[in-house]
């Protein structure tokens, strides 16, 4: 017996699982999401962040910028020139003393920092010379006297008309030649500030103060002898200061006139300061060191400098710059805007300024300026960034004049 054939759909359903509603009512949750989602419009975009602002030469960033780079500006000082120098004994106030004559010291009779005046002895000395050019004095105030008498008595006869005219003249004669050798000898033994008794006394020939002594007893001595003086007497009361300027501050000091006032200072003293004034400036540089000298003179009424000692001179800044304040920055943090120069110091981590400046001098990869402060910070990194953003928004400097007009 045959069995009926089987519709087709009977046996799909037969092999099909059933689901549960669970499972259903999920399929339907995200079919239905992915619908809404397809149809939906897109999410809006966020909104661009602010940029910087700018009020006149300020850069001011809504929060800390990237790639910006500053450093503290150091205190060089001032711009006054001060130029490094040595103190010595004024020359127009010192006086070295050697011997007139050959002899042998008897006895020093001053010692180093003795007080002495002009004629005060020494030193003792017992000398043949000076014996001879006593004697040789002595002669000729002799002969001196002698041809005095015999022109008195051959004027006598000539006027009574004992002897001829010849006589007279020749006895005047013989008086000028006495008269002249005698007048020689008086001078060299006063020059040697000898009264020409006894021995030879080696006189100050100013009043000062001994500061050197070369002379010993028993020292054999001679007029052509070579090398220190037996004595140095001086007043120190004024000293010379030789300053030794470096080649690169010629332009500045040429300007300076004679009679110029400077200020000396000594690290013996600290920040005390005594007054000079600029005497002399030499024309030639030292082909080694490349320096000029310069030489000035310096009060010392307390004696409180001394000879040899290492000054420093300073010297006004002749203009408009003369007394302001020099700092210390790095060459990268100027930059060069229509013809002047600019830094921009950060005011603080987000501001920016720019501020214009004067270079006064450049070296080793610094640059010494005035127009900022001590301890600001400039910007050595993105000062170019930062002039970028006031070019673009009319930043120049013709700008900044014009906004700062009333």
């Amino acid at each position: 017996m045959m069995r009926p054939a089987s519709h087709p759909m009977t046996q799909l359903t037969a092999s099909t699982p059933r689901r549960s509603p669970g499972m259903q009512w999920a399929s339907t949750v995200m079919l239905w999401a992915v619908l809404l989602s397809a149809c939906s419009p897109e999410a809006p975009p966020k909104a661009p962040e602010p940029g910087p602002s700018i009020q006149g030469t300020t850069v001011r960033f809504p929060g800390r910028p990237e790639g910006i780079r500053s450093e503290v500006a150091l205190d060089a000082g001032t711009t006054a020139l001060t130029i490094p120098g040595r103190l010595a004994w004024d020359e127009d106030r010192t006086v070295r003393v050697h011997s007139p004559f050959a002899g042998r010291v008897i006895k020093p009779l001053v010692q180093v920092g003795d007080t002495v005046r002009a004629g005060q002895p020494l030193a003792e000395l017992v000398s043949s010379e000076f014996g001879q050019a006593v004697a040789d004095t002595r002669r000729a105030e002799t002969d001196l006297t002698l041809a005095d008498d015999n022109l008195g008595r051959q004027r006598e006869l000539h006027d009574a008309g004992l002897v001829p005219l010849k006589d007279l003249r020749a006895a005047q004669a013989e008086h000028s030649r006495a008269e002249i050798e005698a007048q020689r000898a008086r001078t060299r033994l006063r020059q040697t500030g000898s009264t020409g008794t006894g021995n030879y006394s080696l006189r100050a020939p100013i009043s000062g103060v001994v500061v050197e002594r070369t002379m010993n007893p028993g020292q054999e001595l001679r007029p052509d002898q070579e090398g220190a003086a037996l004595f140095v007497v001086t007043d120190p009361s004024r000293l010379w200061a030789w300053l030794d300027a470096p080649e690169r501050t010629l332009p500045k000091l040429s300007a300076m006139p004679t009679g110029t006032s400077l200020r000396i200072r000594s690290a013996a003293w600290g920040d005390t300061e005594f007054e000079g004034q600029l005497v002399r400036k030499e024309d030639a540089i030292d082909p080694e060191l490349r320096t000029f000298r310069l030489r000035a003179s310096v009060g010392n009424a307390q004696r409180k400098l001394k000879s040899g000692m290492f000054v420093t001179a300073t010297f006004p800044a002749p203009g408009e710059s003369a007394g302001m304040k020099v700092e210390h920055v790095p060459l990268s943090a100027v930059i060069l805007m229509d013809g002047q120069r600019h830094v921009f110091v950060q005011n603080d981590d987000n501001s920016f300024t720019r501020q214009q400046v004067q270079v006064i001098a450049e070296q080793a990869g610094r640059a010494s300026v005035t127009g900022i402060k001590p301890g600001e910070r400039v910007v050595t990194e993105g000062n170019l960034y930062l002039q970028q953003i006031l070019s673009r928004n009319g930043g120049s400097v013709a700008a900044a004049r014009s906004e700062a007009r009333p």
